[in-house]
């Protein structure tokens, strides 16, 4: 099981697509069992997925973690598969991640959205082919309407450079993506807009296309905030049937790093991280059917684990039966 294919070629039309495509060198690791690929030489790019890529299966409210949680909350009754090579000839499309493009309309010409759309980056130190989307990354993580987060992974450290920021949980949370979506791989550079939709290496037009689609979307649920002496009180308000359990998580990321690669693919390079996640916290399943109410404690949210720099989010995330893989983000509330 191979990685995605880089051929070389020359030429227009169709040939120019395909070239396109492969440039961005997406690099895709299969979903199936077997050992560790650490021992296989870098220069077959080839292996099994780590074991333990099982779907991220959040605990249920009554069975979550005791402990301090940084949320008090109400009682309990309170497509995307990647295009093969021969769609992208047929189509002419293709793209690949450049962060000096020009994007073609701007968010910042549509009216404030109350919500800011979740464009979620999987993304790799060791990954040659990740920089330019994380420059992406950055861009978008400058504007107010999305919130830009940078999930690393961990299944290219055996190429000679561990990322410092990958955690297997992040691993799991895109290989469960890909189940969702039906897909057999998973890849890097990837970016999930609004946990729906996804593209291999959109160029910046494509990507605020979905972006902006999900900007004028009908909202599905209502959220109202208002401070009191006991922390920020937030409500959601279901305005249709959200079809089936959705999660309330809580995200730590770090607004902004440096990393000087000293080993692997990108061996000499200095790559700037924005909103790179630190920690998901499941905090509740919730049935979607009567308001939630919660009140944010900004102590409680503090954690001396992570670093002061430390930003906080709420995902309100669609699970999707019968295995309780993600879905769309239903809601996105930055805390500080």
């Amino acid at each position: 099981m191979a990685t995605a294919p880089r051929p070389e070629m020359q030429g227009g039309g169709p040939l120019r697509a395909l070239q396109a495509w492969a440039a961005a060198g997406l690099t895709a690791l299969i979903l199936l069992g077997g050992p560790a690929f650490a021992q296989t030489p870098p220069e077959q790019r080839s292996g099994m997925a780590p074991q333990g890529m099982a779907s991220q299966d959040a605990v249920p409210q009554d069975m979550a973690p005791q402990g301090e949680a940084p949320l008090i909350l109400a009682p309990l009754d309170a497509g995307r598969q990647p295009p093969t090579a021969l769609s992208l000839m047929e189509s002419g499309g293709g793209g690949s991640f450049s962060a000096m493009d020009v994007a073609p309309p701007l968010t910042a010409r549509l009216p404030s959205a109350p919500l800011p759309v979740v464009v979620e980056l999987f993304t790799s130190q060791g990954c040659s082919s990740c920089p330019p989307a994380d420059a992406m990354l950055t861009l978008l993580a400058g504007k107010p309407d999305v919130l830009a987060l940078s999930f690393h992974v961990d299944y290219w450290d055996y190429l000679g450079w561990a990322d410092s920021f990958a955690t297997p949980e992040f691993t799991e949370r895109q290989a469960a993506y890909a189940r969702a979506a039906g897909e057999r791989s998973v890849y890097t550079p990837q970016m999930i807009v609004a946990g729906q939709d996804t593209a291999v290496a959109p160029g910046p037009a494509q990507l605020m296309g979905l972006i902006d689609a999900h900007l004028l979307a009908p909202a599905f649920l209502s959220v109202q905030r208002e401070p009191t002496e006991q922390g920020e009180a937030i409500e959601l308000m279901p305005l249709s049937d959200l079809g089936g359990s959705v999660d309330i998580l809580l995200v730590r990321y770090a607004p902004h790093r440096q990393v000087d690669v000293r080993a692997g693919e990108n061996r000499g390079k200095s790559v700037v991280y924005s909103n790179v996640v630190l920690e998901v916290q499941h905090l509740s399943r919730w049935d979607g059917v009567k308001p939630l109410h919660m009140t944010v404690r900004a102590q409680q949210v503090e954690d001396d684990r992570f670093p002061p720099d430390t930003r906080h989010a709420l995902l309100v995330q669609e699970m999707l039966p019968p295995e309780h893989l993600p879905g769309a983000i239903l809601a996105a509330i930055r805390l500080d």
